[in-house]
């Protein structure tokens, strides 16, 4: 199964079972063992049944997607600030990055 195909020229990513979606649509996703919580940008959220490190893989194509802990990949186009160890995200939402995946982020150029 392939693992990008293109709608309408925007790419969609297979998240798991029948299910793609646009990468712009997805603010972060969260690990729950061997699942994964997908939250989208307007708020809803999205239990896939593939892991995290799956997911990861397909997002890799799109630089903007960045693990900040063992449980956490956020989609920086839609962080709202940072302010030492933490992202705030639209929702009210914060996550904090690990010290390990802080130091490879801002050495990697994009912080």
């Amino acid at each position: 199964m392939e693992t990008i195909k293109y709608i309408e020229n925007c790419p969609q990513v297979h998240m798991g079972s029948r299910k793609y979606l646009a990468p712009n649509e997805i603010l972060h996703l969260e690990s729950d063992l061997n699942y994964t919580q997908i939250i989208l940008a307007n708020g809803k959220k999205i239990l896939s049944s593939t892991t995290l490190k799956i997911i990861e893989n397909r997002l890799s194509p799109f630089k903007n997607f960045v693990r900040i802990n063992r449980q956490s990949i956020v989609n920086l186009d839609l962080v709202e600030k940072i302010e030492n160890q933490t992202l705030f995200l639209p929702g009210e939402r914060k996550i904090v990055f690990s010290r390990r995946m802080e130091k490879a982020w801002r050495n990697s150029g994009l912080a």
